[in-house]
């Protein structure tokens, strides 16, 4: 991808982009628990549903809480309740990159809850790094940057074990340091007069969180069948 000149001072640094997300995404037990509460929902309503079935919902269900959350955030660094340790991230990174991590965290957290549904062990650092892989990869691919394979399909998920297999932080290095060009281009678009650019903000996390989301559960299907 070729690099976007910007002479805006809302550059997003993907490095430290990277160190806050991961400075404030989800703890495992906190992820657990949320795909816990939304399977007992899920079969206190549906006793004899099969778990293929079940984890499906559950997914569902964390797809429209992260969505919600994302839409919420919409570009503004003043979500502390909405958006835990977005404090941290301010101080870490600070402007556009305080949103851009705010909004990283969303989708991180979303696959890592998806991943606890699936039956992922999220205090393994393979689980970790393949929700942040995920997470990272849904995003760029919505944003338009081909990573030469779909995320949702049997080569997405072959690719994706690779990376776990091999050198997954350098992985990781560049699919954040591709990310920090776009969430560039996004505090330019925010930039624009009368508040237009919230708008902008508001819709675009919530769609990108629910496409990362679509594909996180596919990719878990997949992977769970291969």
């Amino acid at each position: 991808m070729t690099a976007m000149k910007n002479d805006s001072k809302e550059v997003v640094d993907g490095s430290r982009l990277l160190k806050a997300v991961e400075a404030i995404s989800i703890a495992p037990a906190d992820a657990h628990h949320i795909a816990d509460q939304y399977l007992a929902q899920v079969r206190k309503k549906s006793p004899g549903i099969d778990d293929a079935t079940a984890r499906a919902l559950v997914a569902d269900k964390i797809v429209a809480r992260y969505a919600k959350l994302a839409g919420t955030v919409g570009g503004t660094t003043a979500l502390a309740g909405v958006v835990p340790g977005l404090g941290t991230a301010i101080a870490l990174t600070g402007g556009a990159a305080a949103d851009a991590a705010a909004c990283m965290k969303l989708q991180v957290d979303m696959v890592m809850c998806m991943a606890a549904a699936y039956g992922y062990d999220l205090n393994s650092e393979d689980a970790r790094q393949l929700s942040f892989i995920i997470a990272a990869g849904g995003a760029l691919e919505k944003a338009g940057v081909q990573a030469g394979t779909r995320l949702a399909s049997k080569a997405g998920v072959n690719l994706v074990r690779q990376y776990l297999k091999g050198a997954v932080l350098q992985a990781l290095k560049e699919m954040f340091k591709t990310l920090g060009i776009v969430f560039t281009r996004k505090a330019l678009e925010k930039a624009l007069p009368f508040g237009i650019g919230v708008v902008i903000g508001s819709s675009a996390n919530y769609a990108l969180t629910r496409y990362v989301g679509k594909q996180a559960r596919e990719w878990f299907v997949i992977d769970s069948q291969m």
